[in-house]
C-alpha cells in the first residue's frame, strides 16, 4: 500500500471541530455569495455589450455540456473524499487519471455533437437554436475546455475532504474574476459570442494551473492500480444513475413545459426558477463542500453520524424553512419590487415553488449515503421524483394548464418526503422531536415575509 499524502490536522480524532466546519462553512457559503454578485455584475456588462441571441447560443451549450457531464458522472472526487484511500498516493493517481480520460471523452462525445450539429443543420427549423451556424463550433471549441479539466490536480479534492478550503474558493473567485476581465475586454473590442466562449476557456485554465501551484499536496503521476480503480468505479456507478436522474429532475420541468408554452412564459417561469435555485445553490455547495466531508470523516472514525448530521441541520434548517416560508409570504411582493410588470406572473410561480425548498431539508440523507459507500440507496428517492416529475407534470400541463403545472412543480417534492423520513428512520438519523422543533423555522421566514410586504406597500407603494 502507498504511503499517505501528508495532512494538516483538522480534527481531533473524532471528526472534525466545531471551528473548521464554520471556518469551511464560511468560506463556502462567502464564495458562492460572492459568485452570485460576480455573475450579475457580469450579465449586467456583457447585456450591453453583445445581442441577446448570443446569450441564448452560449446557454443552450453550456446546458448540452452540463447534461453530459451529468449522465457520465461517476463521483470521482466524491470518492477521494469518502474512501479510506482517499489520502494514498496510488489512489490519487488512479483517480487522476480516471479524470484525465473522462475529460477526453467527454470532449469527444460533445465534438462528435457539434459535428452532427453541422452535418444536419440544414434539416432543423431556420428559427431553431439548433440550427444557428454558430452553435457547432462553439461546443467544437467548449470541447477544449473539458480537456482542460480532466487534468485537474486532486489536491482539491483532499483539500476539501479535509476541509481546508480558503484557497480552493479564493482559486475558484479569481478564476471567474479573471473571466469577467476577459470577457468584458474581448468584447468591447469583438463584441462576438467569442467573448463568451474565452472567458470560460480561460477561468478553466487558470483554475486548473492556480491548483496545481496554490494548493498544498501530492503532485499527481502517472501511476495506475485497478484495485483502487475498482473501487472507485464500484462506488461512482451508483452515483453515474442518481446523477442521470438528478439531471431530470433539475432540468425535466423546462424540458417538458417547452412542448406547450411560449418563449414569453418560459422567461416569466425561469425568473422565479432563478430565485428558488439561488437559495439551493447555497445550500448545496455548503452540503456538498461542508457537511459530505464531515460525514465522511465520522463514518471514517466510528462517530455518531446522526450526530453530525443533525449538527448540520439545524442552521439548515434554519435557512431552508425560513426561505420557504418567506418567499411563500412575499413572492410576488418580491417579483413586483425587482421586475417591471412584464414579470408580475412570476411572483405567484415563486411563491407555489418556494414550498418545494421544505423538501431540501432531507437532502442530507443521500449525502450520509454517499459517505458509508452505499450511494445506491439513494436511488428510491431520485427514482421516484423522476417518476412523479415524468407523470404528473404532462398530465397537470395538458389537463389544467400552465399555472396548474407550475403549482404541481411546487407541491410534488413533498411527495417524496414520508420515503425519506423512512429511510432517515432506517438509517437511524431520525430523531422526530428536532424534525418537529426545526420546522418550526417556517414561522420567522413567515413572518419576515408579512413584515417585507407591509413595509414595501407602506413605504415604496
Amino acid at each position: 500500500m502507498s504511503n499517505p499524502v501528508s495532512e494538516a490536522p483538522a480534527s481531533t480524532g473524532q471528526g472534525f471541530n466545531r471551528y473548521v466546519i464554520r471556518s469551511a462553512a464560511f468560506w463556502v457559503f462567502g464564495g458562492y455569495a460572492f459568485g452570485q454578485i460576480f455573475r450579475l455584475a457580469s450579465n449586467l456588462i456583457m447585456t450591453r455589450l453583445l445581442a441577446p441571441e448570443m446569450f441564448g447560443i452560449m446557454a443552450l451549450a453550456n446546458v448540452v455540456i452540463a447534461g453530459i457531464q451529468m449522465v457520465t458522472d461517476v463521483g470521482i472526487q466524491k470518492s477521494i473524499i469518502q474512501s479510506k484511500a482517499g489520502t494514498h498516493r496510488d489512489f490519487l493517481d488512479t483517480a487522476w487519471i480516471l479524470q484525465i480520460f473522462r475529460g477526453i471523452s467527454l470532449a469527444a462525445i460533445i465534438f462528435g455533437i457539434a459535428i452532427a450539429l453541422w452535418v444536419g443543420s440544414s434539416s432543423l427549423p431556420a428559427e431553431s437554436v439548433y440550427a444557428d451556424p454558430d452553435l457547432p463550433a462553439v461546443l467544437a471549441i467548449l470541447a477544449f475546455s473539458l480537456v482542460v479539466s480532466g487534468f485537474r490536480s486532486t489536491k482539491s479534492a483532499t483539500s476539501n475532504r479535509e476541509l481546508r478550503l480558503a484557497r480552493v474558493t479564493s482559486i475558484e473567485l479569481a478564476s471567474q474574476l479573471l473571466s469577467i476581465i476577459t470577457m468584458v475586454t474581448w468584447a468591447t473590442y469583438s463584441p462576438t459570442i467569442w467573448a463568451l466562449v474565452a472567458g470560460t476557456i480561460v477561468a478553466n485554465v487558470a483554475k486548473v494551473l492556480a491548483e496545481y501551484i496554490l494548493l498544498p499536496g501530492y503532485n499527481n503521476r502517472w501511476k495506475w492500480q485497478w484495485d483502487h480503480a475498482r473501487e472507485i468505479f464500484h462506488f461512482g456507478k451508483w452515483i453515474f444513475a442518481t446523477s442521470l436522474l438528478g439531471y431530470w429532475v433539475l432540468n425535466g420541468d423546462r424540458i417538458i413545459l417547452a412542448f406547450d408554452i411560449t418563449a414569453a412564459e418560459m422567461g416569466i417561469y425561469s425568473i422565479a426558477i432563478f430565485i428558488v435555485g439561488s437559495v439551493r445553490g447555497a445550500l448545496n455547495s455548503i452540503m456538498q463542500k461542508v457537511m459530505y466531508p464531515a460525514l465522511s470523516r465520522a463514518v471514517r472514525e466510528g462517530e455518531n453520524c446522526s450526530n453530525v448530521y443533525y449538527r448540520f441541520r439545524l442552521p439548515l434548517d434554519l435557512i431552508i424553512c425560513g426561505f420557504c416560508g418567506f418567499l411563500f409570504v412575499s413572492g410576488s411582493t418580491l417579483i413586483e419590487v425587482l421586475y417591471d410588470d412584464r414579470y408580475s406572473q412570476a411572483g405567484p410561480f415563486l411563491a407555489v415553488l418556494a414550498i418545494g425548498l421544505f423538501a431540501d431539508r432531507y437532502r442530507g440523507l443521500g449525502l450520509y449515503y454517499q459517505a458509508t459507500g452505499k450511494p445506491k440507496k439513494m436511488l428510491p428517492i431520485a427514482l421516484s421524483r423522476a417518476m412523479i416529475l415524468s407523470v404528473g407534470l404532462p398530465f397537470f400541463l395538458y389537463e389544467y394548464g400552465f399555472y396548474a403545472a407550475v403549482v404541481f412543480l411546487g407541491i410534488y417534492p413533498l411527495f417524496v418526503v414520508p420515503l425519506q423520513l423512512y429511510l432517515k428512520w432506517q438509517a437511524g438519523l431520525m430523531s422526530i422531536t428536532r424534525e418537529i422543533i426545526y420546522t418550526a423555522f417556517l414561522l420567522p421566514g413567515v413572518i419576515t415575509g408579512y413584515l417585507f410586504v407591509v413595509f414595501t406597500k407602506n413605504y415604496i407603494g
